[in-house]
Formats: structure tokens, C-alpha cells, sequence
């Protein structure tokens, strides 16, 4: 016999495998397209997610660096509060503009905190507030001295009266 299928039978089993691949070859390539776009899909919102995570990192760094500015802003105000108190103690006044002209940020320490040692030895520094006066102070009060008081006779305003 010829290996030709004369047998309607025998053909139609010989189909069946040719059909089977092509409807599993459809499978295959529904599931792959499936796939794709399910990959797709998670790729789209892991860029999403790392965009927003980019951003939050981005605002806590921004947000950190605003904090340490503020920190020390504050860290300066405090020290110049000790600075103006220390003087006061000493019975000083140091003027605004004296103030603004100095380094507040020598009287902090590497913490960022006021250093009330430094800030002590630039106000002892500056010596004391009690100077003697350069002109004398006993003008217009009356006698001074340690001795007896002086016989002036009768005043004007006594002789007048007379």
C-alpha cells in the first residue's frame, strides 16, 4: 500500500495534530501578548512609584536643609540673648549695631549650641563698664573736704534781706 491516506478516517486523524498546533500556537501567542501587556502595566507604575519616591526624597532633603537653617538661625539668636545678658551682668549696653557687626557664629559651639565660655571671655574682654569720668564730678555741690567748714560771715541773700 502507498503511504497516501486514501481513507477519509486516516485523514481526518492526521488533521487533528495540525489543528492542535495551530489553536495551541494561538494559545501561545494570546499568553504572550497577555504577558507583555501585564509587563507593560508593571513597568508604567514602577516608573510611576519611582518618580513619587524621587520627589519625596528630594522634599526630605529640602525639608532637612530647611531645618538646619532654622536650627541655626535660632542657634544665633540664642547667642546673642547670652551675649546681650552677659554684658548687662557687667553692667554694659552693647548697641544693636555693635551686635550685627559681629560673628555670632564664633560664640557657637561645634553642636550648635550657644557657648556661654566664649562668649564670658569676649565680654570680660571688653573690660568694665565703670570708667572713671574724664572731668570732674564735684562741681555746683557744695564744699567738699575732710575739714572744718569755713566761717563765710553773713550770706548776700541775708544782707539784702536786712
Amino acid at each position: 500500500m502507498d503511504d497516501s491516506p486514501t481513507n477519509t478516517l486516516d485523514a481526518t486523524t492526521e488533521m487533528e495534530p495540525v489543528a492542535e498546533a495551530i489553536s495551541e500556537g494561538s494559545q501561545i501567542n494570546s499568553e504572550t501578548d497577555k504577558w507583555k501587556s501585564l509587563s507593560r502595566a508593571n513597568e508604567a507604575r514602577w516608573k510611576v512609584a519611582s518618580a513619587e519616591l524621587e520627589a519625596a526624597t528630594a522634599k526630605g532633603a529640602e525639608l532637612e536643609q530647611a531645618m538646619a537653617a532654622m536650627q541655626q538661625e535660632h542657634a544665633l539668636t540664642l547667642a546673642e540673648i547670652h551675649l546681650q545678658q552677659a554684658a548687662q551682668q557687667r553692667g554694659m549696653e552693647l548697641a544693636p549695631e555693635a551686635i550685627s557687626r559681629l560673628n555670632m557664629s564664633a560664640f557657637l559651639t561645634g553642636e550648635g549650641t550657644a557657648d556661654l565660655d566664649a562668649i564670658t571671655e569676649f565680654v570680660t574682654s571688653l573690660g568694665s563698664a565703670t570708667r572713671k569720668p574724664t572731668y570732674p564730678q564735684g562741681v555746683g555741690i557744695g564744699p567738699q573736704g575732710s575739714g572744718p567748714p569755713v566761717d563765710r560771715g553773713v550770706s548776700l541773700d541775708a544782707r539784702a534781706r536786712r
